[in-house]
């Protein structure tokens, strides 16, 4: 049987532009024959503008002729089964066509032992060990479309799934009148519908797969156009979607260019942009031809960018800058079709979305922003990135810290909304002025002198958060050295050089110092009645706290340090009654949280949830404790035959108190701790001292006792304020004149 020879017919004949040949093809690039058979190919030589060169001579040669012969004439003749290329030759130029040759019956292949290919009847086969349990064939079932053909490979398998040693095997068609199937694993569509290939291998091992054969429609995976500038290349490919979107070999399609001054396609679907323009790709194969738009726009000379590249670009973390490019020409026009390909060295510090040209950053660091434009050579541009903090923050705004004291003070780098995106790094401190704080490079700062010094930490970039530091001594206490009571602060390394807290010369007592150590709230009577005020440690910002006609007193900051609790005294019906309060630092919402007997000394717990004070609401001084509200009011220790008062809440959220009671025909005060859940309790000191009042350090290493000189002398008592530390031995008096006074000691937290 002799198959009809394709005819060739160029629609459009433009004018040979120049003689030299610069590409052959073969059409069609694949055929399948049977052995006798003759196929006539045909050879199409063009110069390189895309002229038919009628005239060219064509030389044609097989590399297999044992398989295929070709003549003079392009006419391809089946010698044995098995797969030939034949090539269409002009001047140094070659076009190619694929021969499948399948055998006749009872036809051995060219070349042919017994279950092989070419010689080689392992072919395909990956390499393994030990004898082969089980066949499959690769790939386990075969689509393809009529006249299509593949090639399938046998896979020998141990009985654990692992590659055995290779072995021969023989092919077989059990449908030959839809697929064949030669000795080296080739399949042939021969006709619609399904068919079975059988692999047989030694020990009578067999292996079948499924060949669907149907007319189906293929598609160019890239799509109905392409966009490319002068001298790119891309390759297009043919898929058939309903079959999985599998690939079509490129050897059996032809491609053609309407246009190859614009667009030059090889047999294999490589596109070559040649020059400015539009030009359609088609490719045809199988009875159908599909078709691509190929756009070649102008070369892109340089482009139009903004922000300028100059500079670094400056963002903050989580901030956004955006960035636009034009692509022009060499005549500064725009070429609104070139691509335009964006990347960021380090995507962990700033990411970038093309389509809306926005740039956020991610972290802090630095990087780079690319563009590139398209062409073999590209034009390219870059900025550089610098993401810096948003805003700095540090965790307190304000802190006390004694003379010789450290503080290792840290910062977080937060967005837009205040939100902490994480600890900030490379930061840079300062601290003014030195003589008060100094601070070291991991941002710890030390207490040099008493007074107020600024920090600084600054972030890359510049941003900048500080903190106000105020440096004073360990003590804090009410003292009458030049007269009437101030307030003083001292240190334990030298008790006798008492510093005033402030400047002025009214009356002041009852200190607490808030729990960060910046300010003092105090007892004065500088407007003519005992009422409230703070001040900053060093005894600046004086604010009035209360502002009543009946006396406040014993003020206690909340762990916020944001207000005050205290005690005030009230006159109803001409009855005297002492009751706790609360208010914010600058007097506003004030709330009475008792109401109904004599509530005194309150201190809040360090959580801030619990209030504990002193009541002789049961005829007797317990200890009384209740919500920050005012509610859930209970007395904490009950006990009529002694006297509980003076409660001070400890850092580890325990209660010190003291207690009065006989022993022995004597009145005897004494420090005490209780733990608020289980109750028990623990001496802090003994029973030498007639305690007045008392204040425990931070450390929970020193208590600071108010005792009276002379407990005998009950109109007129001299006070005076020893320091017990806790681990025991000999107590230290803070050294006082004759007519001094030294009350209400509190210790720096």
């Amino acid at each position: 049987m002799i198959a009809t020879r394709l005819l060739f017919l160029a629609a459009t004949v433009s004018p040979v532009a120049a003689q030299t040949v610069a590409e052959v093809q073969v059409a069609p690039p694949s055929v399948s024959i049977k052995v006798g058979e003759h196929y006539g190919l045909l050879a199409t030589a063009y110069d390189r503008v895309g002229n038919v060169l009628p005239a060219a001579r064509i030389q044609w040669v097989s590399n297999n002729t044992a398989v295929a012969r070709v003549d003079g004439s392009g006419t391809v003749t089946g010698v044995a089964a098995g797969v030939a290329i034949v090539e269409a030759r002009a001047g140094q130029k070659r076009g190619q066509a694929a021969v499948q040759v399948a055998a006749t019956q009872g036809q051995p292949p060219a070349n042919a032992t017994s279950g092989s290919s070419g010689g080689d009847p392992f072919a395909g086969q990956p390499p393994g060990t030990g004898t082969a349990a089980v066949l499959r064939i690769d790939p386990p079932s075969v689509y393809l479309l009529p006249s299509e053909h593949t090639r399938v490979s046998p896979r020998a398998l141990r009985e654990d799934g692992s590659p055995a040693a290779p072995v021969a095997v023989t092919w077989k068609s059990l449908r030959e009148d839809i697929a064949s199937v030669d000795v080296g694993g080739t399949v042939v569509a021969l006709a619609p519908g399904q068919g079975t290939i059988q692999m047989t291998g030694p020990g009578g091992l067999t292996a079948t797969a499924p060949v669907v054969v149907q007319q189906s429609d293929f598609a160019i995976q890239e799509g109905s156009s392409l966009t490319l500038a002068p001298g790119e290349s891309d390759t297009l490919h043919v898929v058939v979607p309903t079959q999985e979107s599998r690939l079509i070999s490129p050897i059996a399609l032809t491609w053609i260019s309407t246009d190859q001054s614009v667009a030059q396609v090889s047999l294999n679907g490589v596109v070559r942009a040649a020059g400015s323009g539009k030009a359609s790709l088609s490719v045809s194969g199988f009875l159908q031809q599909k078709s691509v738009e190929i756009l070649v726009h102008r070369a892109v000379d340089l482009f139009d960018v903004r922000p300028s590249t100059r500079a670094d670009v400056e963002v903050p973390v989580t901030s956004t800058v955006r960035f636009e490019a034009k692509a022009l020409a060499a005549d500064s026009t725009p070429v609104p079709e070139a691509r335009l390909v964006w990347t960021v060295a380090d995507s962990s510090i700033a990411a970038f979305d093309p389509a809306a040209g926005i740039l956020t950053g991610r972290k802090i660091g630095r990087t780079q922003l690319l563009l590139r434009g398209p062409g073999v050579t590209p034009l390219r541009t870059s900025w550089s990135i610098s993401v810096i903090a948003g805003s700095l923050k540090l965790v307190t705004s304000r802190i006390g810290i004694t003379q010789g004291g450290r503080l290792a003070l840290k910062a977080s780098f937060i967005d837009d909304t205040g939100a902490v995106l994480g600890p900030a790094t490379g930061l840079t401190w300062s601290s003014e002025p030195s003589s008060v704080a100094t601070v070291s490079e991991d941002g710890t700062v030390s207490g040099v002198g008493p007074g107020h010094a600024r920090v600084t930490a600054t972030a890359p970039g510049g941003k900048t958060a500080a903190a106000d530091l105020f440096v004073e001594s360990e003590l804090l206490l009410a003292g009458t050295r030049n007269g009437s009571l101030k307030l003083y602060w001292v240190d334990r390394a030298n008790l006798s050089a008492l510093r005033r807290a402030a400047s002025d010369t009214t009356l002041a007592t009852d200190p607490a110092i808030s729990p960060d150590g910046s300010r003092v709230a105090f007892v004065s009577t500088r407007d003519g009645n005992p009422e409230i005020y703070v001040m900053d440690a060093d005894g600046t910002s004086l604010t009035r706290v209360t502002n009543d006609p009946q006396p406040d007193g014993r003020p206690a900051f909340t762990p916020d340090g944001a207000g005050v609790v205290f005690q005030s005294q009230k006159t109803v019906a001409g009855k005297q009654f002492l009751e706790i309060y609360a208010a914010a630092l600058d007097g506003t919402g004030l709330k009475a949280l008792t109401t109904d007997s004599l509530n005194q000394t309150p201190s809040v717990s360090p959580d801030g949830g619990t209030i504990a004070y002193a009541s002789t609401r049961n005829k007797n001084s317990d200890i009384w404790l209740m919500s920050r509200d005012g509610g859930n009011q209970r007395n904490f220790t009950k006990s009529p035959q002694q006297n509980e008062m003076e409660p001070h809440f400890l850092r580890d959220g325990s209660l010190a108190y003291l207690v009065e009671r006989r022993v022995e025909n004597r009145t005897v005060r004494q420090v005490m701790k209780a733990n608020l859940v289980t109750g028990a309790t623990t001496p802090l000191t003994g029973t030498d001292y007639f305690v007045a009042g008392f204040a425990v350090s931070s450390a929970a290493d020193m208590i600071a006792l108010v005792v009276p000189a002379d407990p005998s002398n009950r109109k007129n008592p001299q006070y005076r304020i020893y320091l017990q530390p806790t681990s025991g031995g000999a107590p230290t008096i803070i050294p006082a004149g004759l007519t001094e006074q030294m009350l209400a000691p509190v210790f720096l937290p």
